[in-house]
């Protein structure tokens, strides 16, 4: 296998060829497909020759202009001298979908053929110019076996049916908008259709229609009411309408990621669009509402204003996050959305920025452009655009947002054209804000404060600092600048009242909402007429994706954790008790020192369950704990017996002096309402299920446990109960695997989640029973949803992945081999598992050093590569 070759941002270049319209006809045959491809050319650089990509094709012929001609082919390219200012192209090839286990191009899932061209998947169809800054017009005819393929899809609009004689027809399509081939899309097969319609604003009729396989229908109405809500909303809030006759979503089983926004005809993983209580808990519910409206929002951001290059990827994906996130904001709790939305970012995001593999939201360089799809481009990509939403408010980023489309309407831009946009309409200079786009790493704001009684004047010093990450410093990066940090603000007095602001740094925005923006390495912000030494809330909202460094008093912690009327500052000020009080026990551990919880955060935590008039979804929240991630964050080194050992010391003791209060609120709200989608009744059960994981810790309530896995009638509460049941060192485990095993084994969706929690859990077992899964019958290395849940889940397991001897560093490179086989993009999202190698104990990071560089001899993949 050949090296890996960087592809560098500074290199790019502007197409030298435009497509005028490319006219595309499949023959579909069982063995084989074939593709005819007619390209209209237009020269942009008079002296350039026409290079094409194209992978894995068998080509036939090639005609420019109705003319043979001489050309260079080789493994990745078709290129051809001397061709004229304006010809037509013809290419006839061929291509082997059943064969194709990367999943991407054209590829066979079940019953189904159906492609997937991001980001660079096209060249796997027919050689073309595959990259997104070439707009063409596309008609797409597709012809098949009529009994084996009866639905044959494409983007845009039918344009012609056709019976062809000998058990054959046709389709054809004409998709009246320019776009890129990362959002061309085909699909065939025998498949079931939900069919629905909506009315636009200003009273188009578009036709909805979701494909799954047949049976699968009812399960597909809920994905339906939220694409039709997706569509009000955005019509609403950005004034966005709808621009196809016909609107259509095909669910399948066997795809690499969540769902693509291919233009009028998504393809979704069926994990995202299937959805009955029996099956799908309200987790589920809930990020099939977010992903529905996630791809249908792309319709505006990222297909008609598209992005030039892929380095640019968080153009669409960062704006598009952002506004399914506000989508859910306004249909639910948004307080709870942004906790949960935050709680993710620190999760997975701050584990990526500080790990060997950070990266600016816009990168300058990659092995891969498949690598992009990362939560830095995602979720970081969408806090960004939230700080520029918070800095003008809500009606000065609509002017934004609006001037944007106005502006760049069937373009393909990068980031720069959309920040300017959205600075231009509110007359703003963000010349230093872009520098969030190109430095990587989270930024730490160390907080100084001084209270001066006399003058009544309340200080505040800010410090912010942002290491270099290891990647800037062998790009010989010598320095980072200081970010743009705009910081929302607000002081307590000692009973948690609100204090009134003034100062000469304040800024507010179109939603009255009070700002400090910290600009430079050290500020200070001065504040008068302060009556008392004030308790400070700071960052609320989660206004910039910053860590923040503040020595602050329990009591102070607990006060705001009370009485904030920013509800984010409330959760995150319980967080930080907890991780003071999990280092001290953490220490504690590793110094073989038996310690125990300090009594003031156990009562406070008691005081928390007892309290009747608190929101159920927010004291839910309020009472969970940080996950291993959060803790390796807040730690020097990743050591997971310690770790756990903290965690389910403090759990088991906040469980044993509330068990009474915790029991009360299991049984207020267990059994009640179960199957209603309310988003109160949601945050019922969430108290609930939060409530039986505390139980769990005390052996009397293990029935109880169990008593709710037997008698579920609903996913959320009998994968709650399961969950639980599995991290217990009881015989209770194996029955539980059991019985949820022959209660939804034909559910191949359950399923996944029946591997996934067993290799989530804590149990001292799980890496023995990951290595028993691998043979189960049930398990398909070729199929990513089952690779995801199985060996994905189990190298994210900080407190199993990491704990023993090691072993568990070769069994996941030896299945990384495997897999950088079939399907590189899957091996490259598995091996992130290693991404916390440099932060494990010092025998654990030789042995885990020694499996990485096995995976880099063996040979791989540019994706797994990187």
């Amino acid at each position: 296998m050949s090296a890996p070759k960087k592809v560098f941002l500074k290199d790019y270049k502007k197409p030298a060829f435009e497509i005028l319209k490319t006219d595309l006809h499949f023959s579909i045959y069982p063995d084989y497909t074939e593709v005819k491809s007619h390209l209209s050319f237009e020269k942009t650089d008079s002296s350039a020759d026409l290079i094409l990509q194209g992978e894995k094709l068998e080509l036939i012929s090639v005609l420019l202009d109705g003319k043979t001609c001489e050309f260079e082919k080789t493994d990745t390219e078709l290129k051809i001298k001397n061709v004229p200012a304006k010809f037509d192209l013809e290419i006839h090839n061929k291509i082997e979908p059943a064969k194709n286990t990367s999943l991407e191009g054209l590829y066979v899932s079940g019953p189904f053929l159906v492609t997937q061209c991001e980001p660079e998947g096209f060249r796997k169809i027919t050689y073309f110019l595959d990259r997104p800054d070439v707009m063409t017009y596309y008609t797409c005819t597709i012809e098949a076996d009529k009994k084996l393929y009866p639905v044959l899809l494409s983007n845009g609009d039918r344009t012609a049916s056709k019976d062809l004689g000998s058990g054959r027809h046709s389709v054809t399509w004409k998709d009246p908008f320019k776009k890129p081939s990362y959002l061309f899309a085909l699909v065939a097969g025998d498949l079931g259709l939900l069919k629905d319609e909506f009315t636009t604003v200003s009273g188009k009729k578009v036709a909805l229609e979701i494909y799954s396989l047949h049976g699968t229908q009812e399960r597909c109405h809920h994905a339906m009411a939220s694409l039709k809500q997706s569509m009000t909303w955005d019509e609403t809030r950005f004034g966005r309408e709808y621009d196809l006759s016909n609107y259509m979503i095909v669910a399948i089983d066997d795809f690499n990621a969540g769902a693509m926004e291919n233009k009028g005809l998504n393809v979704f993983n069926s994990r995202l669009v299937f959805a009955d209580a029996q099956t799908a808990t309200d987790d589920d519910y809930n990020r099939i509402d977010s992903v529905i409206a996630h791809e249908y929002f792309h319709n505006w951001t990222g297909n008609r204003v598209t992005l030039r290059d892929w380095f640019h990827l968080s153009l669409k994906e960062g704006l598009t996050v952002f506004r399914d996130q506000e989508y859910s904001m306004d249909h639910s709790s948004q307080a709870l959305v942004r906790i949960d939305n935050v709680d993710d970012l620190r999760n997975y995001q701050f584990a990526e920025d500080a790990g060997p593999n950070a990266h600016p939201i816009r990168p300058a360089s990659c092995f891969a452009v498949d690598n992009f799809f990362t939560s830095t481009i995602y979720e970081k990509g969408a806090e960004v655009i939230r700080m520029m939403q918070t800095m003008v408010g809500r009606p000065g980023f609509r002017k934004g947002m609006d001037l944007y489309f106005e502006r760049h309407d069937g373009q393909a831009v990068i980031i720069e054209d959309f920040a300017k946009a959205i600075s231009d309409a509110n007359h703003q200079d963000w010349d230093q804000f872009k520098l969030w786009y190109s430095q990587a790493g989270t930024p730490r704001v160390s907080v100084q404060e001084k209270y001066d009684a006399a003058q009544k004047i309340y200080t505040l010093e800010l410090e912010q600092t942002c290491p270099l990450t290891s990647k800037e410093m062998q790009e010989g990066m010598a320095d980072k600048k200081p970010f743009h940090i705009p910081l929302l603000v607000g002081l307590m007095d000692s009973q948690g009242k609100e204090m009134k602001l003034q100062s000469s740094s304040l800024q507010v925005n179109t939603e009255n909402k009070t700002l400090i923006h910290l600009k430079k390495q050290k500020e200070i912000f001065v504040f008068e007429n302060v009556s008392e030494k004030p308790v400070l809330s700071l960052n609320r909202e989660f206004s910039a994706p910053i860590q923040i460094d503040f020595q602050v008093k329990t009591e102070d912690l607990i006060l705001q954790s009370k009485f904030d009327s920013d509800l984010f500052n409330r959760w995150d000020a319980w967080q930080k008790v907890y991780m003071t009080e999990l280092k001290t026990l953490i220490q504690g551990h590793q110094n073989k020192k038996s310690l125990t919880p300090n009594p003031k955060i156990v009562e406070a935590f008691k005081i928390t369950v007892q309290n009747r008039d608190l929101n159920p979804a927010l004291k839910a929240v309020l009472m969970t704990l940080p996950s291993y991630d959060i803790i390796n964050q807040a730690t020097d080194v990743l050591d997971a017996e310690a770790f756990m050992h903290a965690r389910e010391t403090l759990r088991s003791s906040f469980a044993k002096e509330s068990s009474e209060a915790l029991l009360k609120d299991y049984e207020k709200y267990h059994g009640k309402n179960i199957f209603s989608q309310n988003i109160t009744e949601i945050g019922n059960r969430r108290l609930k299920n939060t409530a039986l994981v505390y139980l769990s810790y005390l052996p009397e309530h293990h029935s109880l446990v169990m008593n709710q896995l037997k008698t579920a009638k609903t996913m959320t509460d009998a994968e709650s109960a399961f969950a639980t049941l599995l991290n217990l060192e009881s015989s209770l485990r194996d029955e539980a695997i059991d019985i949820f095993f022959e209660k939804y084994k034909h559910e191949s969706l359950v399923l996944n989640k029946w591997f996934g929690t067993q290799a989530s859990a804590k149990h001292s077992k799980t890496f023995e029973t990951v290595q028993k899964l691998m043979n189960h019958p049930e398990f398909n290395i070729k199929n990513p949803n089952r690779v995801y849940s199985l060996l994905r889940s189990f190298g994210d397991n900080l407190s199993r992945f990491h704990s023993g001897t090691g072993e568990t560093y070769r069994f996941l490179a030896d299945q990384i081999m495997i897999l950088d086989k079939l399907n590189p993009q899957v091996a490259a999202r598995v091996s992130g598992c290693f991404d916390v190698w440099t932060k494990l104990p010092a025998g654990l990071k030789e042995k885990a050093h020694t499996e990485l560089d096995r995976l880099l001899r063996h040979g791989l993949s540019q994706n797994t590569h990187e």
